[in-house]
């Protein structure tokens, strides 16, 4: 990525991912689970996405055992950049 901008538009030009992080900005931290319910998308495309957003580090995932929990990466400038478009 050439810049902040250009990560935060890539990541954003995807309808599930907006949906995804919208969520996890609300909600602070979610299972894969809970994330397909309030979405009421299919699972694996959520997965896939969330292995994209994991990939740019945008999104921490965090293993606790057979849970796999999904949080914003507030250490990522994107992630905050992201959070701020999401908050009034």
């Amino acid at each position: 990525m050439s810049s902040l901008g250009d990560l935060v538009a890539e990541v954003m030009s995807s309808k599930v991912r907006v949906k995804v992080l919208k969520l996890l900005v609300e909600r602070g931290s979610m299972n894969i689970s809970a994330i397909v319910r309030e979405t009421r998308l299919n699972h694996k495309i959520v997965k896939e996405n969330l292995d994209y957003l994991v990939e740019r580090g945008i999104v921490h995932e965090v293993d606790l055992g057979r849970v796999k929990v999904y949080k914003l990466n507030y250490s990522s400038p994107a992630a905050r950049a992201i959070r701020d478009l999401f908050t009034p």
